[in-house]
């Protein structure tokens, strides 16, 4: 009987979730490398606030002590003032995320497809799938949550919905370097959508010099981002569509462990074969929970699990620092020549 092995097959959670895990951790060590501001931080360090079923994360911090260091007066008989070391929190919101459930059946092992296939392709597509949406929450996060930061210190909007559009260019990525002050070198990465980053190429060739000087070739001029990593981009985060106007590009400067990823749950793979139906089938089910963050703000909003929306809306975060500066976070609203 050529199918009597087909019943006895047994799809293996453990092994798909070793595919899985293995490409999801390949591509946030690429995301990681690639932008080299994000802090991975262990659930256990919080434990407190995510023990049983917790929604937060609080992370606490100490705010300066005002008038901290005064004259002193050397002829007074009097007791000083004490003075009160307080401190506050920053806020994260946890994600919860499932991918699937994914079902097939077995009929594709009568086609000749090894049990490990199906495990190595479910496993490989959810990892893939779960580190991007970890990416795209994160960048959403980071938009948002600086766009709260009191009187948009951090922001530089020079997008204009019609007329002559305002590019991204050295000059106006210099304007927003210097929203930080002098915290300014501290910005170390640009995150940028492709179409962005065409018009900054074509600007920063137009600001070299090439000069021949003695038979040597001379380049001077401003260097590409400030000596900043460029990382592209196309994440939606990054470009957005406006009703009748131009399009709206928004590019990211970071610095280092600016943002933060903290894990709830890692990616966990579960299975169950279901016989109910006409054509027995397998049913796969991945959960995660992580949680994007933006170190020197807060999640102030009530909501628990927020939709992408309620996530991506700046109202719903809040500074949570004693200087502004200590947000590594700058970005510029701009046009791009493309859309």
């Amino acid at each position: 009987m050529p199918y009597s092995g087909i019943s006895g097959f047994a799809f293996d959670p453990q092994l798909a979730s070793e595919y899985s895990s293995a490409a999801f951790v390949e591509n946030m060590q690429l995301l990681d490398e690639a932008l080299g501001v994000v802090k991975t931080i262990p659930s256990g360090m919080f434990s407190s606030s995510l023990g049983g079923g917790g929604e937060f994360v609080d992370m606490p911090y100490f705010n300066n002590i005002a008038s901290l260091v005064v004259r002193r007066d050397v002829t007074s008989t009097t007791a000083p003032t004490d003075l009160d070391v307080t401190g506050a929190e920053e806020k994260a919101v946890i994600l919860r995320r499932r991918a699937g459930p994914v079902k097939f059946t077995e009929d594709v092992f009568i086609r000749g497809v090894r049990r490990e296939t199906v495990e190595r392709e479910i496993g490989r597509q959810i990892g893939n799938m779960a580190a991007k949406e970890v990416r795209q929450r994160l960048l959403q996060t980071t938009v948002a949550a600086v766009n709260s930061i009191t009187s948009q210190v951090h922001t530089k909007d020079q997008y204009v919905a019609g007329g002559t559009k305002a590019l991204l260019t050295l000059s106006t990525l210099y304007d927003t370097r210097m929203t930080l002050g002098d915290a300014y070198n501290r910005l170390t990465t640009l995150v940028c959508h492709s179409e962005a980053f065409a018009d900054l190429v074509k600007d920063t060739i137009g600001n070299y010099k090439v000069d021949t000087i003695g038979g040597y070739t001379v380049v001077t001029g401003l260097p590409h981002a400030f000596g900043m990593k460029i990382v592209v981009v196309d994440d939606p985060a990054l470009k957005v569509a406006v009703d009748g106007s131009f399009t709206k590009y928004r590019t990211l400067l970071l610095g280092q462990s600016s943002l933060g990823l903290i894990y709830h749950q890692r990616l966990r793979i579960e299975a169950e074969r279901r016989l109910d139906f006409e054509a027995p089938y397998w049913r796969v089910l991945a959960n995660f929970d992580f949680a994007p963050h933006v170190f020197g703000t807060k999640w102030i909003a009530g909501t628990a699990n927020p939709d992408n929306d309620t996530l991506g809306t700046s109202g719903n975060w809040g500074a949570a620092y004693n200087d502004a500066r200590e947000v590594l976070c700058a970005m510029l609203v701009h046009n791009a020549s493309a859309a």
